[in-house]
């Protein structure tokens, strides 16, 4: 029989703790999703639990519109108020608008420089965008920045996003259909 040491390292407690409070994470928005019938405080709250587990600077929600333009609906953090209306063409913003055309979470760690004149109060630093898909339809995208030049996104974090992204849809559909439930119970029949 071989020895051995048999205790975790400092990085698998640490990896290990992470999965945890990803778990609690993805419970605690699925039970807040329970007590709000509303979309936009479903997204508020997504975005807020979002950057406390990512420890970011900023979350925001795109809605997907015609011709691939997306408009920033619902943020958290840095420069919040001023997120909510932009409006980017599909070749303005790289990093998001290849995560929706390509329907897969895209990093960016070295953004240089910010072409878009609405998003020039942003300094250029590392983010991370997911895209919403809902019944095979991107819907959306939900972009993670971070400030700070230490801080870095990586492939872990990448597919933590991918899931948290396709729990937001879901829940959205979900909220959407009980919504639309209720309106045809609700009205009269003839």
């Amino acid at each position: 029989m071989a020895g051995g040491n048999s205790t975790p390292s400092p990085e698998g407690r640490a990896h290990t703790h992470f999965d945890a409070a990803f778990q609690n994470l993805l419970l605690r928005l699925a039970a807040k999703a329970a007590e709000r019938s509303d979309p936009n405080s479903l997204i508020q709250l997504f975005c807020r639990i979002t950057r406390e587990f990512f420890q970011c600077s900023g979350v925001y929600f795109w809605r997907r519109h015609a011709g691939d333009e997306l408009v920033g609906e619902q943020a958290e953090g840095k420069l919040a108020e001023r997120f909510i209306g932009l409006r980017l063409l599909p070749q303005q913003s790289a990093v998001t608008a290849d995560a929706v055309r390509s329907r897969h979470t895209t990093l960016a760690n070295h953004v240089q420089s910010v072409s878009v004149p609405a998003l020039q109060e942003f300094a250029p630093g590392p983010l991370m965008a997911a895209p919403l898909v809902v019944f095979d339809e991107v819907i959306g995208a939900v972009t993670s920045y971070m400030i700070p030049r230490t801080s870095f996104f990586n492939e872990d974090l990448a597919a933590k996003a991918t899931i948290l992204a396709g729990q937001l849809g879901g829940l959205l559909e979900a909220t959407r259909w009980s919504r639309f439930r209720a309106r045809s119970t609700a009205a009269p029949k003839s």
